[in-house]
């Protein structure tokens, strides 16, 4: 749900390029969690972990915007060592073309810094630095403008003194306190001498100083954190062993008991006549039930610094059991043309003979290996195992906009649930939104509804699907994250994930930065060995939004023209994977 490449503005910017630049990002500034953003300004957002390329890149002739906007890395990567960002606050009190200065005087000592790290950056400048040139050389009357132009000019020189109207100017500073000094010298200079009166001006640089005072505040919440935890570890370790709680007792019980009653239940289920429509009502909550501490879910990265995520089970509808089974008939045909060709084969695997053995059954006719003197005139049976070592999860976009498509992605739903349980292959079946009615500025609650787990999901059938109901926004890339951390912990040889979505990820704060976050999990997924698997409902979407999507999801791309075809592609999707695992 979203619209074509990332907007700004109604600014199109190329995913590819952003996944691309995030990627220098985080090796540059040395941090997996940094993300990347496109703003009026380019400078580095410490509260938020982010860097915003400047708008100054788009639309140009002279430099692309890829060139662009890795300069604005290559200027900024040094920030995080070379910025004290506890005295950015002493510029508030200032009028704002003192802290144009200052933010020019800073910049300079970035672009130094970066350089004297990587002395390879001084080149890779000189594309964009011939670009900003051009634009400060040009003439402007306004002496204000004119000042900063020239200033900036010199840093793009690496030259720290200049003369300016007869006045002699050195903005060599070595930490953010002489920036400040300087800055304060120059602006007293340029209004005593009288050499500016109007301070009316075009700002070159910008940061957002009340982000700065967020991030300041949180880092003295963590040092005051850190100086409680070593206060703390002076605590005798024995005692603090013996610490009683009104839920330790419980939990310690809760332990042993709850090893015992595990397989109680496992040997009460497998020993149980299990009815194929029943989903054992008893253990399911309404809503999202009690909280047992283990159904949230948090992403450290900047991008989904304020979401998490609820999980729970949805409640299930009695009335809804015939429906259900009208709609499993409606699909028998499909599921059983896939069930049937994938049981064909095991079953051929299973009976194939093994020829040429040491040992075994004599062979019918052993002539050839009689003459060429060989030992090797037995037979044996393949006995290649029945069972597929595989494990699925499907998630299924609940936003707003998948609201027309919901009758046929429960159908898509009931054949995966089908085919996958006749093999007695486990699979999990989620669908998730953002909740747009709770979100607030620092709280973006996401919530995923369980339809099936991987226990129950070779006896019993996601009833619950009939209720689902498209609303909200969907935070893709956040919640394949969650469903990778449950796969990795799966014993499965082979673990795939489908998704069912109409359009690029879409949620608060998240449509520039959701392309490049739900990219960054297929390839974590890659690197678990997890195929991650996308089916675009393709009928409301340019081509815009379908090559950003193959950006996202490269070859594992599979595109239905209409909603309607999701039952028969999901058949086919899953009989190619499932063939291919048997051979």
């Amino acid at each position: 749900m979203t619209y074509s490449f990332i907007k700004f503005n109604d600014e199109l910017v190329d995913s590819r390029n952003m996944m691309e630049l995030t990627d220098l990002a985080r090796l540059l500034f040395k941090d997996p969690d940094l993300t990347v953003n496109v703003q009026k300004y380019s400078y580095f957002n410490p509260y938020k972990n982010v860097l915003n390329f400047s708008m100054f890149w788009k639309h140009r002739n002279d430099i692309t915007e890829l060139d662009g906007f890795k300069h604005d890395i290559f200027t900024h990567f040094t920030a995080v060592e070379t910025l004290d960002y506890p005295k950015y606050p002493e510029m508030k009190k200032h009028d704002e073309y003192l802290r144009q200065i200052f933010l020019s005087i800073e910049y300079s000592r970035l672009r130094k810094n970066s350089v004297k790290k990587r002395p390879v950056i001084e080149k890779l400048l000189q594309k964009g630095d011939a670009v900003l040139k051009n634009r400060y050389l040009i003439k402007t009357t306004n002496r204000a403008d004119d000042f900063l132009q020239f200033m900036n000019l010199k840093i793009l020189e690496y030259e720290d003194e200049f003369e300016y109207e007869g006045l002699h100017f050195d903005m060599e500073a070595v930490s953010t306190g002489e920036s400040i000094a300087t800055a304060i010298s120059f602006y007293n200079k340029l209004t005593e001498n009288s050499v500016i009166n109007n301070f009316t001006f075009s700002p070159i640089h910008d940061i957002t100083f009340s982000d700065i005072d967020a991030h300041n505040k949180a880092n003295e919440q963590r040092k005051d954190s850190r100086h409680l935890s070593s206060d703390e570890d002076d605590i005798d370790e024995t005692d603090k062993g013996l610490v009683d709680t009104k839920t330790s007792g419980a939990a310690k019980d809760a332990t042993v008991l709850g090893e015992v009653g595990e397989a109680l239940n496992n040997q009460k289920t497998e020993s149980r006549q299990v009815n194929m429509y029943d989903d054992e009502i008893e253990e399911y909550n309404e809503g999202f039930g009690k909280n047992r501490g283990d159904n949230t879910f948090r992403d450290r990265s900047s991008t989904n610094r304020h979401a998490f995520l609820e999980t729970g089970k949805p409640k299930i509808n009695l009335n809804k059991y015939q429906q259900y089974r009208t709609l499993y008939n409606q699909y028998t045909m499909v599921t059983k043309q896939a069930v049937g060709d994938i049981q064909q084969l095991l079953n051929h695997k299973q009976n194939e003979m093994r020829m040429n053995q040491s040992s075994g059954r004599l062979m019918k006719n052993p002539v050839m290996p009689m003459i060429e003197g060989s030992h090797k005139v037995f037979v044996k049976n393949h006995s290649e195992s029945k069972e597929i070592d595989a494990v699925f999860t499907l998630i299924i976009d609940q936003s707003f906009s998948m609201e027309p498509h919901m009758e046929n992605t429960i159908g898509g739903v009931i054949v995966f649930n089908h085919i996958l349980k006749s093999l007695n292959v486990r699979h999990r079946i989620i669908s998730h939104h953002e909740d747009t009615f709770e979100v607030s500025p620092n709280n973006f609650p996401n919530r995923i509804y369980e339809h099936m787990s991987f226990d129950k999901s070779i006896y019993y059938h996601p009833v619950s699907i009939l209720d689902i109901e498209a609303s909200g926004d969907n935070r893709d890339g956040f919640i394949l994250k969650h469903e990778i951390s449950m796969l990795k912990t799966r014993s499965e040889a082979d673990k795939f994930v489908i998704m069912f979505s109409d359009g690029l990820p879409s949620a608060e704060d998240y449509n520039q930065s959701g392309i490049v976050d739900t990219h960054e999990a297929v390839n974590i997924a890659r690197r678990e060995n997890i195929n991650v698997i996308n089916v675009l409902i393709s009928e409301d979407n340019d081509e815009q939004t379908i090559e950003s999507i193959k950006n996202i999801y490269g070859d594992n791309t599979i595109m239905v023209s209409h909603a309607y075809e999701i039952p028969q592609a999901v058949a086919g999707v899953l009989r190619k994977i499932l063939l291919h695992l048997i051979n």
